[in-house]
């Protein structure tokens, strides 16, 4: 476990002068638009946001460009910073955390292309590798020689990640020398690992009860390492398992048999809102964040397995850190589908140990670094490991062209 180096700013110099404003009669809102692993979207100062929830959604739905209310078949979010896909419409807040136990809270807003509704229910540990970056850049924290440390407090998930970063000048400049795999070139580097992250959304290691259940006519392991997840075996559907998501994406029988399993998962794991209500099975099948599900197979190369990972909707370009630490975490569990298929690994024995999981996906290998041991539980995880590079693309202000009458009225008070 890291211990905090930063000292923490209540006061960040510049917010002051980067804030909301109105500019020739028109709304601007300040951001960062930034990249986190292989995922994109925008870095908020949490405090520059209506305290109004409605007036809020409204806000990021229009710098995002999604539909400002119900759905718009075949949107492209040309008029917004999104992108289309679940893992480039993303959108932190970040804030002070009230307690001694983190230095920064950070929340997401998860949205889809198509639809109006946010999932404010999971945290993105590709985007989280972004906050270190903005937080040493806007000073609400203040570097240290040779690495800066922070706690960052997830408020969808209630988990904590400590971020490391190389700073060895004792600036906010963090060394552009880290490379990974889907994208390219050399970014700044940012450790992150994810405290006592067993059970983020429900409490439990294997929240059915069970190391293997059937869904569907197909056997699957359900955990919640980091985020809750579903595994299934890519033989058992009739696959491979190092088909390129474009091929599996066009799979639309494969699609809906996914579909089938992650909402009888889904609905078996108890999985719940963020307000504590049950989720039905018409919010399970439109999930775009929960369950993920992943296909394994043997490693084709140098790995220990292969993944082919769903968002769930649509296979993802290489696999979110959130899910290879629970893959990795399966890997190791003896009784899994994911422990069944990978190779070259030694699982987890009543002494804790860390262990190293490299995960082969259409971008690459993640490592997943997982320190854990076998308990009465099933198993402790003090904590999980993984590596990221990040980059700002722009700073400044967004315009606000449209804006609800009350949503002016933020702006002008």
């Amino acid at each position: 476990m890291l211990n905090s180096l930063s000292s923490v700013q209540p006061n960040p110099p510049g917010f002051e002068v980067f804030a909301p404003r109105l500019f020739n009669g028109v709304a601007h809102f300040p951001l960062y638009y930034m990249r986190g692993g292989t995922s994109t979207g925008v870095v908020i100062w949490e405090p520059h946001l209506p305290e109004s929830l409605e007036l809020k959604e409204e806000l990021i739905r229009r710098i995002m460009g999604v539909p400002v209310s119900g759905e718009t078949k075949g949107n492209k979010q040309v008029n917004g910073l999104g992108r289309g896909l679940a893992t480039s419409n993303k959108v932190f807040m970040l804030n002070m955390h009230e307690g001694p136990e983190a230095d920064l809270s950070s929340t997401l807003a998860q949205l889809a292309a198509d639809r109006s509704a946010i999932d404010w229910s999971v945290n993105c540990g590709n985007m989280s590798a972004a906050l270190p970056l903005y937080a040493l850049e806007t000073g609400l924290i203040q570097a240290q020689t040779p690495l800066t440390q922070l706690r960052i407090f997830n408020t969808n998930t209630r988990v904590i990640t400590d971020a490391r970063v190389n700073t060895p000048n004792g600036n906010a400049e963090i060394l552009a020398d880290t490379e990974i795999p889907g994208v390219m070139g050399e970014f700044p580097g940012v450790e992150l690992s994810l405290r006592q992250p067993i059970g983020a959304k429900t409490g439990k290691l294997f929240p059915t009860g069970q190391r293997k259940d059937v869904f569907a006519g197909v056997v699957a392991s359900c955990l919640d390492v980091a985020v809750p997840m579903v595994i299934v075996n890519a033989a058992d559907l009739g696959l491979r398992g190092d088909e390129m998501p474009d091929v599996l994406n066009q799979n639309q029988a494969l699609k809906s048999k996914l579909r089938e399993i992650w909402v009888a998962a889904g609905l078996k794991m108890g999985l719940k809102k963020r307000n504590g209500e049950p989720m039905t099975r018409t919010e399970l099948e439109n999930s775009e964040t929960i369950p993920k599900i992943c296909m394994v197979s043997p490693p084709q190369g140098a790995g220990h397995i292969t993944v082919r990972y769903f968002t769930p909707q649509s296979a993802h370009g290489s696999l979110a850190v959130t899910g290879g630490c629970c893959l990795a975490t399966a890997c190791l569990l003896p009784g899994t589908v994911a422990h069944d298929v990978a190779q070259n690994l030694q699982p987890f024995s009543t002494e804790e140990r860390e262990s190293v999981v490299d995960m082969e996906n259409p971008a690459g290998i993640l490592r997943a670094r997982v320190c854990g041991a076998l308990s009465e539980e099933g198993a402790t995880i003090p904590w999980a490991a993984y590596t990221r590079n990040t980059q700002v693309f722009m700073r400044g202000y967004v315009p606000i062209y449209t804006p609800s009458a009350a949503l002016m009225a933020f702006f002008r008070a």
